[in-house]
């Protein structure tokens, strides 16, 4: 049955919801939109008037999600992301052009995926990938993503998972940050500046004691949230840190980095490509998976998952 357009909200209601809700706050909102602060409030106030709940707690001078708008604003967002996924894709079609949106981690991405990317726009000229990394997106079946690289088991339901690698991890360090305390042995390192990642806080626990190293209490360090501040970190010569291979091979081919004691610490949770039934069928995300195939067998960093 056809939804009458009285129910329809306007996109603008919409946005101004959205940015709103956001920011808690009318005044930044209208900055982010570029509008008035009376144009965004008189935008929700309508919005409101025509769902007849409301959507926003005004109360003095300070502005909160109702129950009503805590349970709506997912679904906007959603409804929002989709419009202008499927707009971005209308307007580059027009162009000749099919665009593939993938999510992945911010490490993979950054460190790994971005500098090869180039290369399958070279051979898919007709074909444009949008790389987003919002985690939120890596572990449900969004319907504005077309595929997905995973770490460890995909949380989608019908879905086609191919297993790409595993995550080797090993101690690096600039050459400087070494040349006056190079540790002769594993259980020396403790001593040096140890970085860490804060969303991964046993690493270096884990690998003193794969190293063979007495289990006990190491120093703590300064800790990053994404690999690829601790690897800039690293290069700088901040400390060192236990890096996946795979993300710093290029400054370890450029002797940016070196790595301390070859004793590689596996992850347990390999990398998975993914991708939901609608789009297993789809030739142009095949090419990409194939592509990402080819890229990491010839990758000395990236030892096959089983």
């Amino acid at each position: 049955m056809e939804l009458p357009r009285r129910l329809i909200p306007s996109v603008s209601g919409l946005i101004a919801f959205e940015a709103t809700a956001r920011h808690l706050s009318f005044s930044q909102a209208a900055k982010d939109l570029s509008l008035s602060q009376g144009a965004v409030s008189k935008r929700v106030r309508q919005l409101e008037q025509m769902l007849g709940v409301a959507l926003l707690a005004r109360n003095n001078h300070q502005v909160h999600l109702t129950e009503m708008g805590q349970r709506y604003l997912p679904q906007v967002r959603t409804l929002l992301g989709q419009l202008e996924s499927s707009t971005r894709a209308l307007m580059q079609g027009a162009d000749g052009k099919t665009t593939i949106t993938m999510a992945a981690p911010v490490g993979f991405s950054a460190c790994w995926l971005i500098s090869r990317l180039g290369d399958f726009q070279k051979r898919h000229a007709n074909l444009s990938i949008n790389l987003i990394t919002s985690k939120t997106l890596l572990e449900t079946d969004d319907e504005t993503v077309d595929c997905a690289i995973v770490q460890g088991t995909p949380q989608w339901g019908a879905l086609a998972c191919t297993p790409l690698f595993e995550e080797e991890l090993v101690p690096v360090a600039s050459p400087h940050f070494m040349r006056s305390r190079r540790p002769n042995s594993p259980d020396k390192l403790h001593e040096c500046t140890l970085l860490h990642l804060s969303g991964q806080p046993d690493l270096w626990a884990e690998w003193f004691e794969q190293a063979g190293c007495p289990r006990s209490a190491f120093p703590g360090g300064p800790q990053f949230d994404q690999f690829p501040l601790l690897i800039m970190a690293t290069v700088q010569g901040q400390g060192t840190a236990i890096i996946p291979r795979f993300m710093v091979e290029r400054e370890l081919a450029s002797g940016e980095l070196e790595v301390v004691f070859d004793v590689p610490l596996r992850s347990r949770k390999a990398y998975h490509f993914v991708m939901p039934a609608r789009s297993a069928s789809d030739r142009n995300i095949l090419a990409l998976r194939s592509w990402i195939m080819d890229c990491v067998a010839g990758d000395a960093g990236c030892s096959r998952a089983a």
